[in-house]
C-alpha cells in the first residue's frame, strides 16, 4: 500500500532563508526516511501567502513513517523552519481511480 504525509505549516521568515532550512533538514532526514520506505518528497509554497507552506511525502511503510516522523530528533528539525509546530497527516491510498502525468 502507498501512503502520503502532509507537511503544512507557517515558515519562519522570508522563503529563502527558509529554504536553507528546509533544504539543509531534507538533506539530513531523507537518507534516514528514503531507507525506511520514503520514495518521494515535494514542497510547495500558498500562491497567495509565500509564508504558506505544504510538502507531500510519499511512502510505502506505515510503521516507518511513524517512528521516523515520531522522533524527537526529526521533529526538531521540522521545527526549525516553522512558526510553531506543523500539522503532519498520514493518508492511505484508496484504490480508487486514479491517475499521474509524467512530467
Amino acid at each position: 500500500m502507498k501512503y502520503i504525509v502532509t507537511v503544512q505549516g507557517r515558515l519562519i521568515g522570508n522563503p529563502q532563508e527558509a529554504r536553507k532550512i528546509h533544504d539543509a533538514t531534507v538533506d539530513k532526514v531523507s537518507p534516514v526516511g528514503r531507507s525506511m520506505g520514503s520514495t518521494a518528497h515535494t514542497a510547495y509554497l500558498n500562491t497567495r501567502d509565500p509564508s504558506g507552506f505544504l510538502a507531500i511525502d510519499e511512502w510505502n511503510n506505515l510503521e516507518a513513517i511513524q517512528k521516523l516522523y515520531g522522533d524527537p530528533n526529526t521533529a526538531a528539525e521540522l521545527g526549525r523552519m516553522f512558526d510553531g509546530m506543523p500539522e503532519v497527516t498520514v493518508w492511505a491510498e484508496s484504490g480508487w481511480r486514479a491517475y499521474r502525468d509524467k512530467e
